[in-house]
């Protein structure tokens, strides 16, 4: 039942999650918009996620790709596209 208490309480978790790994992310100097490359969404995307405005479609994907990224030796300097070629 995807409308039931436990359902939404998962889908709560996931987001206070990605919240998280987003927040340590930054703290070891990634910006939204290098995080936002790496996951192919916009800078936008990964600040109303950071803020919880919004939750991602794919709650469990996106924890995939940022633990991924978290486990990134290097911290990109900018981002790779320029404006308008996505």
């Amino acid at each position: 039942m995807p409308n039931s208490p436990l359902a939404r309480h998962k889908e709560g978790s996931m987001n206070s999650e990605i919240q998280s790994k987003i927040a340590e992310l930054v703290d070891k100097g990634w910006t939204l918009a290098a995080i936002a490359d790496e996951l192919g969404v916009t800078s936008d995307t990964v600040e109303l996620w950071r803020a919880g405005k919004r939750n991602p479609t794919n709650a469990k994907g996106v924890l995939l790709m940022l633990d991924k990224v978290l486990r990134k030796k290097r911290i990109p300097k900018q981002k790779r596209y320029t404006k308008g070629s996505r």
